[in-house]
């Protein structure tokens, strides 16, 4: 393997998994080149990755959604020369594109539609294990062996620098600055924004926290919903960072409290103190992975992972109560101190 492709996934959290599996090329083949082919919402997961050579940025529902756009894309893959390309995304689409692209081995997961544009498939395991026991399975049963599996996202010293500059300023007369994410990217994972602006406000009073929250521009009504709901003050920076810039903002926290998304996962990828609320999705399946990670959840009479958009009731993210996740908060900030 010389000159490698890995397709991505497309979702924020799942591309940070995957992380660890370039690294380990680059460590089996230090002479190699090494591309990321990504949509445009994760290619700053890969970008500035010491182990990443070239982000191609691949995105069917923008700049290239047309059929003209596509054949252009080809063009360009086929300018790479690459030999092998690992696609981790099951699209049937982009394994078809590298195809006509004339890489040789083309590495993925053994399904049906893609035999005659696959031509080294990988048995998937036979039981449901962690999202990012999956995706990193197929490079090792391709020989790449992954010994160092935690998630790793990298950001440029000029943003760190300018993030910490700018909230030193917040973190004066404060013990602790506490990051949030009320949002997630469906309804049912998402925590009472009520409760969050409950926890928010007791945050600041009982413990001496400043709040930061975050999010995209599609998370702003939600962030708004707390926010209006507090009664003290706090930082509103959703819909005011890339993903760099977000990851720059996170460093700087002593804890982030996320619902089941990506923020979570960028921050455990960060090495930062992450407290995830967990509720209709499985923490044994997806949540992520990091040594300061802590899971939050109620046990319920649903079989979880649950996938009833209709639900109408929500009891397993709203028997988490306030008290639980201020206490866990609490007992996580108060280990800050001691280290």
């Amino acid at each position: 393997m010389k000159r490698i492709l890995i397709v991505s996934v497309n979702w924020l959290g799942d591309a940070i998994m995957t992380t660890p599996a370039i690294k380990a090329i680059k460590e089996k083949f230090p002479q190699s080149y090494v591309a990321v082919m990504a949509p445009e919402r994760v290619k700053d997961i890969f970008s500035d990755n010491p182990y990443v050579d070239e982000v191609m940025v691949f995105d069917e529902k923008k700049s290239h959604k047309s059929f003209l756009d596509k054949l252009r894309f080809i063009k360009q893959l086929r300018a790479k020369n690459f030999d092998t390309v690992f696609l981790i995304h099951r699209s049937f689409t982009r394994a078809l594109i590298c195809f006509l692209s004339g890489i040789k081995t083309r590495i993925g997961y053994k399904r049906r539609k893609n035999t005659f544009v696959v031509n080294r498939m990988i048995t998937p395991p036979a039981k449901d294990i962690h999202k990012q026991d999956y995706y990193l399975y197929l490079f090792e049963k391709s020989g790449i062996d992954i010994t160092d599996k935690a998630p790793k996202v990298y950001v440029k010293q000029q943003i760190l620098e300018k993030y910490r500059n700018d909230i030193a300023a917040i973190r004066q007369k404060h013990t602790y600055l506490v990051g949030v994410n009320p949002s997630a990217n469906w309804l049912l994972k998402r925590w009472p924004a009520e409760k969050f602006a409950a926890l928010s406000d007791k945050l600041i009073k009982e413990a001496n926290c400043n709040i930061l929250f975050v999010g995209t521009k599609g998370d702003m009504p939600v962030v708004d919903m707390v926010v209006n709901n507090m009664k003290e003050k706090a930082y509103n920076f959703c819909a005011k960072t890339s993903i760099k810039e977000l990851a720059a903002l996170i460093q700087n926290v002593d804890l982030f409290i996320s619902n089941d998304s990506g923020p979570a996962h960028l921050s455990a990828s960060l090495g930062i103190n992450t407290l995830v609320l967990f509720g209709p999705t499985s923490s044994e399946l997806s949540a992520p992975r990091g040594m300061k990670v802590e899971i939050l959840k109620k046990s319920v009479n649903c079989e979880i992972p649950c996938y009833n958009i209709s639900c109408q009731d929500n009891f397993c993210m709203k028997n988490i109560k306030l008290e639980d996740v201020f206490f866990k908060a609490k007992e996580i900030l108060g280990k800050c101190l001691k280290t």
